[in-house]
């Protein structure tokens, strides 16, 4: 019963990785100018253009989700994941910048990314389990 739970688990987890990616890829101008992309771009002072920084979020999110899905790398796949959710937390919903029903709806995104990366922390602990890819290379090997 538990490599069906982490697999079940692997898979709730990575579907907004997953569909936010396809989303982004689909719709990649809408991103170009996001808020977040723009000031991620500021603060590195222009070294990543918007443009590239809407790729490479829509690329972690996509092909990140479809590894965790899989279970592929699964423990390098929750290192990336949980730094790129704690930025998206930091440059997309700093609520204790803002006031009003802004903050309100930031800080329930800011709360629930970070369980996100509570479970991502759960699957770099416990690995991908039985079902994956990962096991199936490694009885390979």
């Amino acid at each position: 019963m538990q490599n069906a739970v982490q697999l079940v688990s692997r898979i709730l987890l990575s579907l907004p990785f997953v569909v936010f990616g396809y989303l982004q890829f689909t719709h990649i101008s809408t991103y170009v100018t996001n808020p977040a992309i723009v000031k991620f771009s500021n603060f590195v002072d222009g070294a990543l253009s918007p443009t590239v920084l809407a790729w490479i979020v829509a690329a972690i999110d996509l092909i990140g989700g479809l590894l965790l899905v899989f279970g592929l790398q699964t423990r390098a796949v929750a290192v990336v994941l949980s730094i790129f959710v704690l930025l998206t937390l930091y440059f997309a919903h700093s609520f204790w910048t803002m006031d009003g029903p802004a903050r309100a709806a930031n800080q329930a995104h800011f709360y629930k990314n970070l369980a996100v990366v509570g479970g991502l922390l759960l699957v770099l602990n416990f690995g991908a389990g039985a079902y994956s890819l990962d096991r199936w290379f490694k009885r390979k090997a």
